[in-house]
């Protein structure tokens, strides 16, 4: 049977400190409960794009900072593949299954999610889940795993519509990874750049990879390029 390799290493740069925005403190407080071992199920949901993958890899990153094991699976990428590829997780501290809603008319899928629950929670392991609907929106035809996901402890996660929640995603990201940018296309993105955690993230990165070795004052054209740029991606 096909092995398929499941790589432990979180594939985004993110922080559980990079979410420290006034709307993200319900958030950070589950995960806070989350690591006091307070909770065994935490479902996270919220539009396209509003930073439920890169908090996911926050949380697996946290796990794996104090020496336990964790990983982070999407299955929306997983579908074509035998659920078998599944069947080990259950040895980890830490689950995070993302995109949790494409497993919606996969019935055989459904049931593979169910009895990782059933085995994660006999070994005393955690389960984070995500997904764009509230798990009562779910549609899934196995009754069982609908109730184990409405029972789980659930939060909406902010959509970047406040300016103070986009400030403090940029600030903390720049501030760990010690980069400065010029504080006028800082203040460009943040007002006029996209709302969403992921994509302002995305939208972060590219400016940091155009302005790499940059020494000197950006000219007005050069300015009007990257506010261009930024515009691209509104």
């Amino acid at each position: 049977m096909r092995q398929l390799q499941l790589d432990i290493e979180p594939q985004l740069d993110a922080r559980i400190s990079d979410f420290s925005g006034p709307s993200w403190g319900h958030v950070v407080d589950g995960v806070r409960q989350l690591h006091a071992g307070l909770m065994s199920r935490f479902y996270i949901y919220g539009g396209a794009g509003a930073g439920k993958s890169h908090l996911l890899s926050a949380i697996c990153d946290s796990y794996l900072e104090i020496g336990k094991s964790a990983i982070q699976v999407s299955l929306l990428e997983l579908l074509d593949a035998p659920t078998e590829a599944i069947t080990a997780l259950d040895r980890y501290d830490l689950v995070a299954l993302d995109d949790i809603e494409a497993i919606s008319g996969v019935p055989h899928w459904q049931r593979a999610v169910f009895h990782l629950i059933n085995y994660n929670n006999e070994g005393g392991g955690q389960l984070v889940f995500s997904s764009r609907y509230a798990p009562i929106e779910l549609k899934l035809e196995l009754p069982d795993l609908q109730s184990r996901l409405t029972q789980a402890v659930s939060v909406r996660v902010p959509n970047g519509s406040l300016y103070a929640d986009r400030q403090a995603l940029v600030v903390s990201v720049l501030s760990r990874r010690g980069i400065q940018i010029d504080q006028q296309i800082v203040d460009y993105l943040l007002l006029h750049g996209p709302h969403q955690a992921s994509v302002l993230l995305q939208t972060l990165e590219q400016l940091i990879q155009l302005l790499k070795g940059e020494k000197t004052k950006l000219s007005n054209v050069t300015l009007r390029q990257i506010y261009a740029l930024i515009d691209e991606y509104r």
